[in-house]
């Protein structure tokens, strides 16, 4: 899947992209695909215009309305999810006002859709599906995107059959599953909130794949026949739990024991009881924060570790963690425009980006 939006509309709508936000400048979101490009400031405006595998390019800033729902196919891309790199353009959030009734929606209608350096902070959840009728989307993917409340997968208690890739992310809650429902996730961070419970539960049927992630104090329940290998888990507790038939495979755990009240399917090359402190560079507890290091130090065991012999965590396999988090867009490194314009009225703007390989 071609998840890459086009440089060049990105550099031709700078100034509508709200750059740089110390100018004060309105945030904007520039739909692009089926007719011509169109600018908005409202999120569900910007969704209601838009065709089927129409693009919307959300530049920094919070975009919060109330219910929002997605039911056709759609491709957002956010300025980034790094406070550091997205320094000059600011963070990009899809958020929804301060009631628990008021919810992001992905519905059945948009199977296929992506979501690219984007924080979803809803005051409810991230749904899919307005009912059982309508909670199975599939090949949804969300790469470098932060989830700041709990994702569920299904709405409502029938199985499901979404499928989902989270690639890079970070999850500060719960993610939810359901029988028949599938994720996978690749390098991304778990980050565990005290009082939430479980990070990653309720998937079954072999439904969960996760690799080359780190888990900071969470852990993995109630999700049979699951796939786990190459992962951090920093809990000192079991951190993969009631999830009978999981193939527990080379990962680095803080923990005495792997896993509690269950069977697993298989188990090889893990390691057990290794000190929290001689794992990351710089990670002084669990809660993750986007200043700390998650690298291995040189003399951690898990170096090497994973089944592909590169280092077990986000650094490892064919395609590590991108520093920075910076989505594919060009990167913008600064961005200075001038008070007032010119006796022409041109308005000087200099700004200056870095492209992206990936």
């Amino acid at each position: 899947m071609n998840m890459n939006p086009r440089p060049i509309l990105f550099l031709a709508t700078a100034a509508l992209l709200g750059i740089p936000a110390a100018h004060a400048q309105l945030q904007r979101i520039v739909l692009q695909g089926t007719g011509a490009p169109q600018v908005f400031t409202n999120i569900n405006a910007a969704i209601t215009a838009a065709q089927p595998n129409d693009r919307l390019y959300l530049s920094g800033g919070t975009f919060s309305d109330t219910n929002i729902v997605i039911s056709i196919p759609l491709h957002f891309y956010g300025a980034g999810i790094s406070p550091d790199t997205s320094a000059v353009t600011s963070t990009t959030t899809i958020a929804t006002p301060n009631n628990s009734n008021d919810h992001i929606v992905i519905t059945t209608g948009a199977s296929g859709s992506t979501f690219t350096g984007i924080r979803f902070s809803p005051d409810g959840s991230l749904y899919y599906g307005l009912d059982a009728t309508t909670d199975d989307p599939i090949n949804i993917v969300f790469e470098r995107c932060v989830f700041d409340k709990p994702f569920v997968t299904v709405n409502g208690s029938d199985p499901g059959a979404s499928s989902t890739v989270f690639n890079e992310c970070v999850f500060h809650r719960t993610l939810y599953g359901q029988t028949g429902v599938i994720a996978t996730l690749t390098r991304c961070i778990l980050d565990y909130v005290p009082g939430t419970g479980t990070t990653v539960s309720n998937f079954d049927s072999g439904g969960l794949a996760m690799r080359h992630c780190v888990a900071l104090g969470a852990n993995v329940g109630d999700s049979d026949n699951s796939t786990i290998e190459n992962c951090i888990f920093t809990s000192t507790s079991a951190p993969i739990w009631q999830s009978s038939g999981t193939v527990i495979t080379n990962n680095l755990v803080v923990s005495q024991d792997l896993w509690s009240n269950m069977t697993p399917g298989a188990y090889s090359g893990n390691v057990v009881g290794v000190s929290f402190n001689d794992i990351f560079i710089n990670q002084p507890n669990e809660d993750f924060t986007w200043g700390n290091d998650l690298h291995l130090q040189a003399t951690s065991v898990g170096i090497n570790m994973a089944t592909d012999g590169t280092d077990v965590g986000l650094y490892g396999s064919s395609s590590p963690w991108k520093e920075g988090s910076a989505p594919f867009n060009p990167h913008f490194h600064s961005a200075t425009v001038a008070p007032s314009t010119l006796g022409n009225g041109d308005l000087p703007v200099n700004i200056r980006v870095a492209a992206q390989t990936h």
